[in-house]
């Protein structure tokens, strides 16, 4: 270790591994799959490792792209990582990869919970439906869409200033 340089959660504990331990710990004191708003989480490990990761609530918001925009939420940057934590219906993709419609309106619509991750290692989430709330998918940073590029705007962009 290089004492002139800072300890990046990148080199100090796997990403997918922090979003697993933060999922669980979610999932313990979370005990819904229908929230009023997106949260937002700091995420620290103490002796560096998943293992003894700890969060730490600091805001939430009905929209979640208003809650990562939002001023305040820039101090997830003081800690070793952030999550975001949000509720909503999951539907299946048709054959070309498209949805047909809103997942709420789809047959086969599903109550899912979705916890993103981000640190300077990358991103990586941990989603749990009502339905079966003993397993849990893990995606190691593929995800595409909106979310996953506000997430990343979030973390990895410098914070706009503002009234300067």
């Amino acid at each position: 270790m290089d004492p002139d340089k800072p300890e990046t959660l990148a080199e100090l504990a796997d990403i997918m591994e922090v979003a697993v331990t933060v999922e669980e710990r979610i999932h313990a004191a979370v005990d819904s799959f229908e929230l009023s708003g997106a949260r937002l989480y700091g995420v620290n490990c103490a002796d560096r490792t998943a293992a003894t990761t700890s969060l730490c609530f600091l805001a939430s918001h009905p929209d979640v792209y208003a809650l990562l925009e939002s001023p305040s939420s820039g101090l997830a940057r003081m800690f070793d990582a952030a999550a975001v934590v949000t509720t909503g219906w999951a539907a299946p993709l048709a054959a070309d990869g498209t949805l047909d419609g809103a997942p709420s309106e789809h047959a086969e619509r599903r109550r899912v919970r979705l916890v993103v991750t981000v640190a300077d290692g990358g991103v990586a989430s941990v989603l749990r439906f009502a339905d079966a709330p003993l397993s849990v998918v893990t995606d190691p940073g593929s995800a595409t869409g909106s979310l996953a590029e506000a997430i990343t705007r979030f973390w990895f962009d410098p914070p706009v200033a503002t009234g300067v």
